[in-house]
């Protein structure tokens, strides 16, 4: 019996040793659990303009583009001056009052690479060189009045004048002088290079305009499909907003201004953004009805995009600051990408501004 008896305890530990070996490859019961690997990956902003440009005359990126100081060039306006050349290439134009009540037009291209005729180029005025300035645009002109002279000889700004520099110009037989002067890349590039400017912008330049990332529709506003920009009782253009194409053309004479040099389905003037700033000017010489406009201080005017018109106003601190435009909040203007019409208009008999 004792024989039985210890044959089946030594059967028990054998049958626990077996069980406790059998358990070795499991996970103890009491082990803690494992923590799982969880790959994380930080948030990343893809930069959506990798291998562009910016061009800070009309808040574009493009890979053709390449940054270097634009040219700011005098354009005749006058009727018997009309149509202009390569003016729709240009980023952005400004409309000033000279004498008799006409109005001239500083274009301002960020390329001037491919022009093959660009004109009529008029004399300089002072306060044309000052908006050039605030570009740090390199100047073309033929010619210029005599406060415009007194600041082109103190070297206030680099310029190509052609009453000093005759190979940066020439005459079209087929317009009657003063209207006959023109220019090309070639010759604009000769200049720059004889004269020895830089094509790049000093270290302490700064951007004059300021705009949105994408195409933004104005919130509030008038409604602006037609802007009537009044200089006085003669000079009387207009910009008509085509929806289909997002921009405002230009009219002017009883028709649409158009560049003779572009395709002729699509020659007149274009704009993404009409700024209306709003200004005094004043005769300094009666002999010839010489002006001057009020650059320096505040005022007020307008800001029109996509069909609508907001009430701004403009600030320059001083002669050799820049421009700058803000909304009624304060907030600084941003404009839509694009180019920008800029009509400087006083405060005379017939000045002013109307929408439809």
């Amino acid at each position: 019996m004792k024989k039985q008896l210890l044959a089946l305890a030594l059967l028990g530990v054998a049958a626990l040793s077996l069980f406790a070996c059998g358990k070795k490859d499991e996970p103890a019961t009491t082990q803690a659990p494992t923590t799982e690997e969880v790959t994380t990956e930080e948030a990343t902003t893809e930069d959506p303009h990798v291998g562009e440009n910016y061009n800070e005359l009309t808040g574009e990126w493009s890979k053709d583009y390449e940054p270097k100081r634009p040219i700011a060039i005098m354009i005749n306006n006058i009727v018997d001056a009309v149509p202009s050349s390569s003016t729709k290439q240009a980023d952005i134009i400004y409309e000033c009052m000279v004498e008799g009540g006409i109005t001239r037009l500083l274009a301002i291209f960020s390329d001037y690479d491919n022009i093959e005729k660009l004109g009529s180029v008029r004399s300089a005025r002072h306060y044309y060189i000052r908006i050039a300035k605030e570009y740090e645009a390199i100047y073309f002109c033929y010619g210029q009045s005599a406060p415009a002279k007194k600041i082109l000889e103190k070297g206030v700004i680099d310029a190509v004048n052609g009453l000093t520099y005759d190979a940066g110009y020439y005459r079209d037989n087929s317009r009657v002088a003063p209207h006959n002067v023109y220019t090309t890349s070639e010759k604009i590039k000769k200049g720059i290079e004889d004269f020895g400017y830089s094509t790049t912008y000093s270290e302490t330049h700064e951007k004059v305009l300021s705009f949105n990332e994408e195409d933004t529709d104005l919130a509030e506003g008038t409604a602006a499909n037609t802007v009537h920009v009044s200089f006085g009782s003669y000079m009387k253009p207009y910009f008509v907003y085509v929806p289909d194409k997002g921009v405002y053309e230009r009219y002017e004479y009883g028709g649409p201004q158009i560049d003779n040099m572009a395709a002729e389905d699509d020659n007149i003037l274009t704009f993404k953004n009409i700024i209306i700033q709003q200004s005094v000017y004043e005769c300094i010489n009666p002999k010839n009805d010489l002006q001057e406009v009020t650059q320096v201080g505040e005022g007020t005017g307008y800001y029109c995009t996509n069909g609508k018109a907001i009430p701004i106003t403009w600030k320059k601190s001083s002669k050799d600051s820049k421009t700058k435009y803000y909304t009624e909040n304060g907030e600084e203007l941003l404009l839509n990408p694009g180019k920008t019409w800029v009509s400087i208009i006083g405060s005379g008999e017939g000045a002013g501004v109307s929408f439809e």
